[in-house]
């Protein structure tokens, strides 16, 4: 006979594609008329943005451009100048069946960048990246929380989890003109810009997320073509968006994620003005997580007392959403010119890194790097530039004994200053933004259905009331109960015992 079971339904985010997408980057980057030939290569970089995502069916396909920037002195004035060049890049992959209401996120890191005059006008590239892309949506489980059967004994197992109540993604742009206000030098052409997106707050008011946000926005730019001289600028440009949510409670928890797709400073010539208009266009992507903290108890282990059973389990996961990250990092680091004397420093910046969050000596720590870039002028007025790599580490919080863990961290630097040490050396001083959810697992070997043969009930070997035992210290009751056809309930009330393993060796009766 199959004994009836009753279940529980149990809602989470489930993972239901990842995948990871290698691009290569080969081509031949000439300069466009209006740059000057290159006599000497400070800086090359490889920049992919995404510019759509989308799940038709069960196709996703995603869409980008890679932008290739190089930081160069040109041969003219030596001064800084810029050339960049864009290709484009795609990538498509096949869901198993159609999806309702997923979310997907993507991770990209840099691999290598070789860069290679071919001559003054010419530049070989040779690179990649790799784009790292997850599909998220809602899971729906059902555990066994109670076997019927009066003789069947159940072991069972209290678990608190976070049910997912809701999630959506949310893209939206935001276009801004950059006033660069009085008795500041007005942009003729930009050399690197840095746009960063921080979270200031978000509240939910009937059914919507109103969130709010900051772009960070910095440019290093020429103010004077002809001389190369260069400046930088810094904005912090608000935005706000209304967010639609269905099935979200009074005591829901949230976890919000805020994600610059991509982002650009173009100039802009206006009828009436003679120096260009820099105007920023970025297109930004929140994503919400909704949940409510629910328990329920699952059966993990189950025997008859009656006939010989045979089960059927399945392991299950219950993710707890146990803390919301949001640290912040400050790291001061020595960067040193070996082969320079440095006279002055036109600009310091941070290059966004991997960060982590991993479960260390029952501890779950953040790990991450970033990339420091300094752009100088040495004591003969060259211009030189040099970057160096840091590691950062900070303890988040205590775990239990052999907690499992899972986290999504992002990290965003938000302003770099420095000071000088001597001629070769400068003291940086970063200060990040680390945000995410870390999660505890929950992995539980459930029971999922139970059978026993009544043709064959179990024999006993004698028809006494009571078994005496000589346990040793350690032993769990529920086994010695289970190899009895006992109960573990009763075994405790007929000897007094409140603990599931023995204290000490000792003898006990089973009831049988």
């Amino acid at each position: 006979m199959n004994y009836a079971v009753k279940t529980d339904r149990v809602c989470t985010a489930g993972t239901i594609y990842s995948g990871s997408s290698e691009q290569t980057v080969d081509a031949d980057l000439a300069l466009p008329d209006y740059c000057p030939d290159i006599q000497r290569i400070l800086k090359c970089s490889i920049t992919p943005q995404i510019e759509s995502r989308n799940i038709t069916g069960d196709r996703l396909e995603i869409g980008g451009v890679s932008i290739v920037s190089v930081i160069y002195i040109d041969a003219i004035k030596n001064s800084v100048r810029c050339a960049e060049q864009t290709y484009p890049f795609e990538i498509t992959a096949n869901l198993q069946g159609s999806v309702q209401s997923s979310v997907i996120s993507t991770d990209i890191r840099v691999s290598y960048l070789n860069c290679r005059a071919l001559s003054p006008r010419r530049l070989n590239i040779h690179g990649a990246f790799t784009v790292g892309v997850k599909v998220t949506d809602k899971t729906d489980t059902h555990v066994c929380t109670h076997i019927k059967g009066n003789d069947i004994q159940q072991k069972k197992v209290s678990v608190d989890y976070s049910c997912l109540e809701a999630l959506t993604q949310q893209q939206f742009s935001v276009t801004e003109a950059l006033e660069t206000g009085q008795g500041t030098p007005a942009v003729q052409s930009v050399v690197r810009c840095d746009i960063r997106a921080v979270t200031k707050d978000h509240t939910i008011i009937s059914g919507k997320l109103m969130y709010k946000g900051e772009l960070l926005v910095k440019l290093l730019y020429l103010s004077d073509l002809d001389s190369g001289k260069l400046e930088t600028l810094e904005y912090n440009i608000p935005f706000s968006q209304v967010i639609g949510i269905q099935g979200i409670s009074d005591n829901s928890e949230f976890a919000v994620r805020i994600e610059v797709m991509n982002g650009s400073v173009a100039l802009r010539q206006e009828i009436g003005f003679d120096d260009p208009l820099p105007v920023l266009s970025a297109k930004l992507c929140v994503t919400l997580f909704s949940y409510s903290r629910k328990d329920t108890e699952l059966v993990t282990d189950c025997y008859s007392t009656e006939y010989a059973a045979e089960t059927e389990t399945s392991q299950c996961t219950l993710p707890l959403l146990s803390q919301l990250i949001g640290e912040s990092v400050v790291e001061k680091s020595n960067v040193d010119f070996t082969d320079s004397s440095i006279s002055k420093v036109i600009d310091v910046w941070c290059e966004r890194g991997a960060a982590v969050c991993e479960s260390v000596s029952n501890k779950a720590v953040l790990r991450g790097k970033y990339n420091i870039c300094v752009l100088a002028l040495d004591s003969e007025g060259s211009v030189v530039y040099t970057e160096r790599t840091v590691e950062y580490s900070r303890d988040i919080r205590a775990l239990g004994e052999n907690v499992k863990t899972e986290a999504y961290v992002c990290c965003e630097s938000i302003s770099s200053s420095f000071r000088f040490v001597n001629e070769k050396r400068i003291e940086v001083r970063a200060e990040l933004i680390v945000t995410g959810e870390l999660y505890e697992l929950n992995c539980i070997n459930g029971i999922t259905g139970v059978s026993a043969d009544e043709n064959s009930p179990k024999i006993r070997e004698n028809d006494a009331s009571l078994i005496l035992y000589y346990a040793q210290k350690g032993e769990d009751i529920w086994s010695i109960a289970r190899d009895y056809s006992t109960s573990a309930e009763l075994v405790r009330a007929e000897n007094d015992l409140d603990a599931d393993i023995l204290p000490a060796d000792m003898m006990i009766m089973l009831p049988v």
